[in-house]
């Protein structure tokens, strides 16, 4: 096998991207692009393509791949938001006044 290439081999004995050839192509272009990143701002001296280096890098094992949270949100955040959101009902005859005129109407 060529040193300079991922086979799906490569990818599928990955336990970091999980067999997927998304997760292994996403894993190697964020590498790629800090790489590229850091080179740019002169911390780093490249040598190779910062495509070959992230490569190299993941056949190694070196890649991992943060995956974001879900769009779940939790109680206490929640909680914050509706112990702030309401307006007393007093108030919004206010309220609806400063945003006519904040939009000139």
């Amino acid at each position: 096998m060529s040193d300079q290439r991922v086979y799906l081999d490569d990818i599928y004995a990955s336990k970091e991207c999980q067999g997927s050839v998304f997760r292994a192509v996403v894993m190697m272009a964020h590498e790629a692009r800090f790489i590229n990143k850091q080179a740019g701002q002169g911390y780093i001296q490249l040598t190779k393509k910062p495509t070959t280096i992230a490569m190299y890098k993941f056949k190694e094992g070196k890649l991992s791949l943060n995956d974001k949270a879900s769009n779940d949100v939790s109680d206490a955040v929640v909680d914050e938001v509706v112990d702030t959101a309401p307006v007393a009902p007093e108030q919004m005859e206010q309220v609806s006044a400063d945003a006519d005129a904040a939009f000139g109407v």
